[in-house]
């Protein structure tokens, strides 16, 4: 379907996300779809208790593609287990 995530080479941790199955929603309802996605990032990340959190999702940053914000956490500030 093209929504292929894909984490860039840089200082600050993004994620590309492409081709959104739900562009024509969000385009008018991004308050709801785009929050929906990023705690669905926020949550999957802490189940598997990645060292990184999601702390903001840009809508259309690019036509085709939304940016995920990550910060990198310390061992011991992520949840128990």
């Amino acid at each position: 379907m093209g929504f292929a995530p894909e984490a860039p080479a840089e200082a600050r941790p993004r994620v590309r996300l492409r081709q959104c199955p739900f562009r024509d929603i969000a385009e008018n309802h991004q308050d709801v779809v785009c929050q929906l996605h990023l705690g669905l990032m926020q949550g999957v990340l802490a189940q598997l208790r990645a060292p990184v959190t999601a702390d903001a999702l840009q809508p259309f940053a690019e036509p085709s593609l939304c940016l995920a914000q990550l910060t990198t956490l310390q061992a011991d500030s992520r949840p128990p287990a």
